[in-house]
């Protein structure tokens, strides 16, 4: 695996970091950051297709308004998730 000065190289590092910057080695311990699901994005982009869809082909004018609310909230969410 590894060699014992590879070891402690990484042991020098730890410390390093444990001195420096508690917080992110905290973080870094506690392992990898779950990632929020995007389920509620995809409905939300389903639904506003469906509405734009189905208010071109009706031409009901409140359809189309509520797919361009419902895209914008869409989007609102793919932001805030990437900005995670």
């Amino acid at each position: 695996m590894f060699t014992p000065y590879e070891r402690r190289q990484l042991r020098l590092i730890e410390e390093w970091f444990e001195q420096d910057d508690p917080q992110l080695a905290r973080t870094l311990r506690s392992g990898p950051v779950k990632r929020p699901s995007a389920v509620p994005q995809s409905i939300i982009l389903a639904v506003a297709g469906s509405l734009g869809l189905l208010g071109i082909i009706t031409g009901v004018f409140v359809l189309i308004f509520s797919a361009m609310i419902a895209a914008i909230i869409a989007g609102c969410v793919i932001a805030a998730r990437r900005k995670d």
